[in-house]
């Protein structure tokens, strides 16, 4: 857990200007989704995010991490969305909404129905 000294508000400026950089940003980052999110005051969200980077800390200290930019996830979820609100008859409208191509709609479509039928109909040849 973080040191009892960083609970202090007064202390908290010694976790910015003492922690590692990355330690220090993930908690300004955490602090940042606390507020806008969850609608914590300051304190209680720098006291919660120097928690999550003490136990990040704690958990994957020493190892070299690499953290995707999670592209292809937040692509999957657009497409999700746009195959969700397709009607039928929609693909221009989807088109200008996420601003893709016309092309890509009709290929997210299809890609996403493909899948969705797979999950339905789950393995039939499966053990």
């Amino acid at each position: 857990m973080i040191d009892a000294g960083l609970h202090n508000p007064d202390r908290a400026s010694d976790f910015k200007s003492k922690g590692p950089e990355l330690l220090v940003d993930l908690a300004e980052q955490c602090s940042l989704a606390l507020r806008e999110k969850a609608g914590l005051d300051q304190q209680q969200a720098d006291l919660v995010a120097r928690e999550v980077a003490d136990r990040m800390a704690a958990h994957w200290g020493g190892q070299n991490i690499y953290f995707p930019m999670g592209l292809s996830y937040r692509l999957s979820q657009r497409d999700r969305q746009i195959y969700d609100e397709f009607t039928g008859a929609n693909h221009s409208e989807l088109a200008r909404k996420y601003t893709v191509s016309l092309q890509w709609v009709y290929k997210i479509v299809k890609t996403v129905g493909r899948e969705e039928l797979a999950k339905r109909q789950g393995d039939l040849f499966g053990a």
